[in-house]
């Protein structure tokens, strides 16, 4: 296979045609790969902070004179519209939570008609119990995969960083 091929070529063949390079030319296409994607997030980092810079204190003030602290506001500067968004990440006490949801229910209403209750068990936590426990909660668990993701790394001793 060409070992010079442009990385910037890449979108445009076949994924088999692609899959059947010398290993060591998908190696040093996916460093390349990584170099560029991780050169992008710091330039859109970089991108980001000024901008949050120039138009932070703009921002605050279009806030507060429209008494809208949190989500989407919009402004102009010259022939551009800057749209901003602060969303709202609310965080709920769970034991207080947990307390509420039983005085709503002692009072003879249905807790689920104003909270939404989930449970979840962390996967070390669940492997670290005795197997009568796991087996016990074994009917309310399903195991999904993600995505597999690959690496190619050079041996150290083999021409390796």
């Amino acid at each position: 296979m060409n070992s010079a091929i442009p990385i910037h070529t890449l979108p445009e063949l076949p994924t088999a045609q692609l899959a059947e390079f010398d290993v060591a030319l998908l190696a040093s296409l996916l460093e390349q790969a990584e170099a560029h994607l991780n050169r992008a997030k710091t330039i859109k980092a970089s991108l980001d902070e000024a901008i949050a810079h120039r138009y932070g204190d703009r921002a605050a003030l279009v806030r507060n004179e429209n008494n809208k602290p949190t989500g989407i506001i919009r402004f102009d500067d010259g022939p551009f519209v800057v749209i901003t968004d602060l969303p709202k990440k609310p965080e709920w006490d769970q034991e207080k939570l947990a307390e509420l949801v039983g005085k709503v229910r002692e009072s003879g209403e249905n807790p689920d008609d104003y909270v939404e209750v989930s449970y979840r068990v962390l996967e070390s936590r669940y492997n670290a119990w005795p197997t009568t426990i796991r087996k016990f909660f074994e009917s309310a668990r399903t195991l999904k995969v993600g995505k597999p993701t690959f690496k190619i790394e050079r041996p150290a001793g083999r021409g390796g960083r």
